[in-house]
């Protein structure tokens, strides 16, 4: 390699490198640049936390696990009739797809089946209320409804006249069939009767001693024997009418036969029911075999209590077990 001469080394370098030269505006361009990055940057900050909260937002919705119970269905397609096939819907309740308790919508699905008639109709199946739901469910008035339960009472068993537990005489009144308790705790309940005799011969007595008063009701009656119900406070302003053996409580001799019943048995909170016959032909006869049998009201029932025991009761020297008791 030839080395150069000074001079033309010299030379070089001034063509390379020219000399710096001063500028009087050259201090405010740079600043003019510091200060338009400075601007730039709180835009590219926002833009970058945006862009950095929509991918979290993404990975959130990919990441989120999906509820087993969740049923997602596609809409129900278009029912169409061809040849050769019998359209049927069938109900289908949510309780099928996983769902709880029962209660929710019923849906319909298409199924074909194969036939061979050309043209079939459409027959569409309408679920039908389960016999659960209807059977044995009481009828109520309006001030039956959302009654709130019974405080307690003030004593047990309640007094005579005191349905609501409070230790007050209640008072009552016939509006038709329609049987109405004025309550000095709660206010007017009522209660209406498939049939009730007028005036009315109502008596309030605790039955079951547990500090609120029945209402023993006459609902029919004629000369010789009468029949009366059984009707109980089950909640503030709701009344409800006992169903069920003994019920309807006769008193009364209608020929060779009698019934009766009274509150004042050996056992308290019972009613004992006496039934008999009498044990001759004759109208004269007044000699009865007698069957009684003693009933516990529970919750809103009766409940027999014990064996029936029997005795020959002669109405000529003992007082007769066919009459009406309990208050009536």
């Amino acid at each position: 390699m030839t080395g150069l001469e000074p001079d033309e080394l010299r030379r070089r370098l001034a063509e390379a490198v020219e000399p710096l030269q001063t500028s009087p505006d050259a201090y405010a361009r740079i600043r003019a640049g510091a200060l338009r990055r400075r601007r730039m940057r709180v835009p590219a900050a926002a833009f970058g936390g945006l862009a950095l909260a929509g991918v979290i937002g993404v990975a959130y919705v990919v990441s989120e696990p999906r509820d087993s119970t969740t049923l997602v269905e596609p809409a129900a397609p278009p029912l169409t009739q061809t040849a050769g096939a019998t359209a049927a819907r069938t109900p289908t309740s949510s309780a099928a797809h996983g769902g709880g308790g029962g209660g929710g919508p019923v849906r319909g699905t298409i199924t074909a089946q194969p036939s061979s008639l050309s043209t079939s109709p459409v027959t569409e199946i309408s679920p039908l209320p389960s016999p659960s739901a209807t059977a044995g469910r009481p009828s109520v008035s309006p001030s039956n409804i959302n009654s709130p339960p019974l405080p307690q009472p003030v004593s047990r068993p309640a007094k005579k006249g005191d349905v609501d537990g409070d230790g007050t005489d209640d008072t009552t009144q016939l509006s038709g069939n329609t049987l109405m308790v004025t309550l000095s705790r709660f206010g007017p309940a009522t209660l209406a009767l498939s049939e009730v005799v007028s005036p009315p011969t109502i008596s309030i007595i605790d039955i079951d001693a547990d500090g609120y008063g029945e209402l023993i009701v006459q609902t029919a009656g004629n000369a010789d024997t009468r029949t009366f119900t059984v009707i109980k406070l089950i909640a503030a302003r709701q009344l409800r009418q006992v169903s069920g053996s003994p019920l309807p409580l006769s008193a009364g001799l209608s020929g060779t036969h009698g019934d009766g019943f009274t509150c004042d048995g050996p056992t308290p909170g019972t009613v004992v029911v006496a039934t008999g016959n009498a044990t001759g032909n004759a109208a004269s006869d007044r000699t009865y075999s007698v069957t009684y049998t003693t009933w516990r009201l529970s919750g809103e029932s009766f409940q027999a209590v014990g064996s029936p025991t029997s005795s020959t009761v002669d109405l000529n020297t003992t007082a007769s077990p066919f009459t009406a008791g309990c208050g009536v």
